[in-house]
């Protein structure tokens, strides 16, 4: 009996422990793949070449690269196997989640995909919280970019990508360290457009520890942060990259002349959106009265208006990070 207690105890930590991992994540392979392909449409090929060469160096670059790829795809074109590799790599800081826990504990970084809400620095000057029936917590100031001198000094969304474009930027740094670096840039410029890794939202009682960013938002099949993070997967890759590109290329195109690459600018896009669309009047007014009568937060409805409203958002985000991914690569590599 004891021993079978044990055996149900450690299933239920291993599906919670499944259960967060998942929550945890932002947009899924379709969208990070998404911004990568947008990125490689527009890089220069110099560029281009520079990062296969970069990539190649990945100290894990025959297991999660090479052997992950079909044969169809290393058959096909150069262009072809280079989004490919872009798109995995764009992936890869989720695929380290589930690696072994050796090379987990070296290469997973739970706390850089996100950043508590009410971290503040240039462009990035409101609070990315909602708060419902009590008053805003106090700002925190955040470190400025040149302060991020070290990996130990890295615990949010915003000081990662400090951190990663230096080391990747430093032609004088180890091989295999820009290879993980590259991957990371790929991903956390994806990350901060996710308006709901840039904030959460609070109340009295329910939600008195946040929602986890849109975690503890019941939608039905999946929570309001999973629904954001797979907005665009119903059509894959190539589709939104077309739609991506026939809605919006006029805009992407010009962007050279407009986008200085702060992230503080693509946090504060994030957290408008974030604040004026996610969280609908209809979900706040049901946390506002539960809140008060303490009963269970019924689950919400998203209807067609506010799919079809947030899938438009998610890929122009995604396609602005990927025409920001290429704007930095071609200006810094």
């Amino acid at each position: 009996m004891i021993r079978y207690r044990k055996y149900l105890l450690f299933a239920l930590f291993t599906a919670l422990a499944s259960l967060f991992m998942q929550s945890a994540l932002a947009w899924d392979s379709v969208g990070h793949r998404l911004s990568a392909a947008i990125a490689v449409h527009y890089l220069s090929d110099g560029s281009k070449a520079e990062l296969l060469g970069i990539l190649q160096q990945h100290p894990r670059y025959q297991q999660d690269f090479v052997e992950q790829m079909s044969a169809s795809i290393s058959r096909g074109d150069n262009e072809a196997r280079l989004n490919w590799l872009l798109g995995q790599a764009a992936f890869w800081p989720d695929i380290t989640r589930g690696l072994p826990e050796i090379e987990r504990n070296k290469y997973n970084r739970a706390n850089w995909h996100y950043i508590d809400g009410a971290w503040l620095r240039g462009q990035a000057n409101t609070q990315g919280n909602t708060y419902i029936g009590i008053s805003p917590f106090d700002d925190i100031p955040g470190l400025a970019a040149q302060n991020i001198r070290s990996e130990a000094s890295v615990d949010n969304v915003m000081n990662a990508l400090d951190f990663n474009t230096a080391l990747l930027a430093n032609s004088q740094a180890p091989m295999p360290q820009r290879a993980i670096a590259l991957c990371w840039v790929l991903h956390l410029v994806g990350d901060i457009h996710q308006p709901l890794h840039v904030g959460s939202l609070y109340s009295t009682n329910r939600f008195s520890d946040g929602d986890r960013g849109g975690n503890g938002i019941d939608t039905g099949n999946r929570n309001l942060h999973a629904r954001w993070d797979r907005a665009v997967s119903s059509i894959g890759v190539n589709s939104n990259l077309e739609t991506v590109l026939a809605q919006h290329s006029t805009t992407l195109e010009k962007m050279d002349e407009q986008d200085d690459g702060d992230w503080s600018l693509w946090m504060k896009e994030s957290r408008a959106l974030l604040l004026n669309t996610v969280y609908t009047e209809e979900m706040k007014s049901a946390i506002a009265r539960t809140d008060r009568s303490n009963q269970k937060l019924r689950e919400f409805n998203l209807n067609d208006d506010y799919v079809a409203t947030m899938q438009y958002h998610a890929r122009m985000r995604l396609a602005l990070a990927g025409r920001r991914l290429a704007i930095w690569f071609d200006d810094n590599l």
